[in-house]
């Protein structure tokens, strides 16, 4: 059985339940971070936790845990399931920290905020994803916008993401594999949900400049594959013609890592095949990192077909 730790208490994994009550059910009221390994090694784990940190000191919720205490639990977490992941090649993990239950309930319950650490296995987030390193995912540009940095602060990773799902839920009546791109109220592309945007025009990487996105942190890895391999780059407002005229686009997440998308709104971007510049990037991710993780998704694939 997994283990799970919630407020410096290890519990089993079918323990961790939420209160009805609680103000992250509600109101969407928790901050959180996901993250994967390569080679069982967390990516990038001190810049998810100090946008963890970030997230919580904007939102105010009194976490009585800080960024070393986060990063030793979550260590420990992981050694002490070393023995259920024998078997997988990675994991992933879920950092959750919710305010806790709303005070007109502190009548029967303790309104103290719940920071709850779990892991799993990486495969079951990236089922049957192998598929799109070698086409592509298709993408629709949603009616639904994303929400405006001045009405909801865009820069934390929080759980209030009804507008995420509308537009979730919009794309795959299109596609039932399309992911959503959305926009700001001027029309210019901000992210997907959950991933961030980029597309390639003459040699140049461009990505939404982050003034509507979350800064992610594949997004700054890509960056950072750029400036290291002398690859060109701008952050600068995307429009759908622009997208729409791109020579490639690509999505990024931590899960995912790099995910080509060859068609938005049912028309091909370029030549509607993964690009020469997305392989190139996706293959530095590879070395970086030291874990050919688009081969990793294929065989977890394999697996399950059998």
């Amino acid at each position: 059985m997994r283990r799970i730790w919630r407020n410096g208490i290890y519990l089993d994994e079918s323990e961790a339940t939420q209160s009805l009550y609680d103000s992250g059910s509600l109101y969407g009221d928790s901050c959180f971070e996901m993250l994967r390994s390569f080679g069982k090694n967390i990516f990038k784990l001190d810049a998810h936790l100090h946008r963890l940190m970030d997230s919580i000191k904007f939102t105010g919720i009194p976490c009585d845990y800080n960024f070393y205490q986060l990063r030793a639990a979550h260590g420990d977490l992981i050694n002490a399931n070393r023995r259920e992941f024998l078997a997988d090649d990675e994991y992933r993990t879920f950092i959750n920290v919710s305010r806790g239950p709303l005070p007109i309930y502190s009548e029967i319950l303790s309104c103290q905020p719940i920071v709850t650490i779990t892991v799993y296995p990486l495969r079951w987030v990236l089922r049957g994803q192998s598929r799109f390193y070698q086409t592509g995912r298709p993408a629709v540009v949603t009616s639904q916008r994303a929400i405006p940095s001045r009405y909801l602060e865009n820069k934390v990773k929080h759980h209030s993401r009804m507008s995420s799902r509308m537009a979730e839920l919009e794309a795959k009546r299109s596609d039932p594999d399309a992911w959503p791109i959305l926009m700001d109220e001027e029309g210019c592309i901000t992210e997907s949900t959950g991933a961030n945007f980029f597309i390639v025009k003459r040699n140049r990487i461009i990505t939404p400049e982050p003034r509507n996105c979350l800064r992610g942190i594949s997004r700054n890895f890509i960056l950072q594959l750029a400036r290291q391999n002398g690859m060109e780059y701008r952050e600068k407002n995307i429009e759908t013609f622009d997208a729409l005229m791109a020579e490639e686009a690509f999505f990024t997440a931590t899960p995912c890592c790099i995910v080509p998308c060859t068609s938005i709104n049912g028309q091909p971007i370029g030549k509607g095949k993964v690009g020469p510049m997305t392989e190139l990037l996706s293959s530095k991710w590879e070395e970086a990192v030291e874990c050919e993780w688009r081969l990793q998704s294929m065989l977890w694939d394999k697996q399950n077909e059998v």
